[in-house]
């Protein structure tokens, strides 16, 4: 797999196997619910705040979206056998946010960030903190070349 910035002010997210494909696909599988994380954010407020009934639903409608649209370009790029998935600016906050929402999951699910050697790790953590790698880099390049962000 190879990401590129296009001319237009997006990337191209150009795939050349199946494994690529499903290294992709991983985002969604790694979001799971996406109302989770929104309920899980609860837990850092107190309790007489506002936020089960003002800002969790929209957080969960926010993030469901997310979710919702990287799984429909991808199940399109792959219904018409592209080799290339397109993020467009207009599509950039869609991308991030289900790509952070991947990663803040694997971190809440692993604890990726207090892991110090991974050589005797289990595959399921290894996988799971190189997918975690891979999520970092694609929302840097989301920022960098995607995303107006001043």
């Amino acid at each position: 797999m190879n990401i590129v910035p296009t001319i237009e002010g997006g990337l191209a997210i150009e795939l050349s196997s199946e494994v690529d494909w499903e290294v992709l696909e991983m985002i969604i599988r790694d979001v799971g619910r996406p109302g989770h994380l929104a309920e899980s954010l609860a837990g850092l407020m107190d309790d007489n705040s506002d936020w089960e009934d003002y800002v969790l639903p929209d957080l969960k409608s926010i993030f469901d979206g997310q979710t919702k649209y990287v799984v429909a370009a991808l199940k399109d790029a792959r219904d018409r056998n592209e080799q290339v998935v397109f993020v467009n600016p207009k599509q950039g906050e869609q991308w991030y946010g289900a790509v952070n929402q991947a990663r803040m999951a694997l971190e809440a699910r692993y604890q990726l960030d207090s892991i110090e050697d991974f050589e005797d790790a289990p595959e399921e953590l290894r996988s799971a903190y190189f997918r975690g790698r891979f999520y970092c880099m694609l929302q840097t390049m989301l920022l960098d070349y995607v995303m107006d962000v001043e």
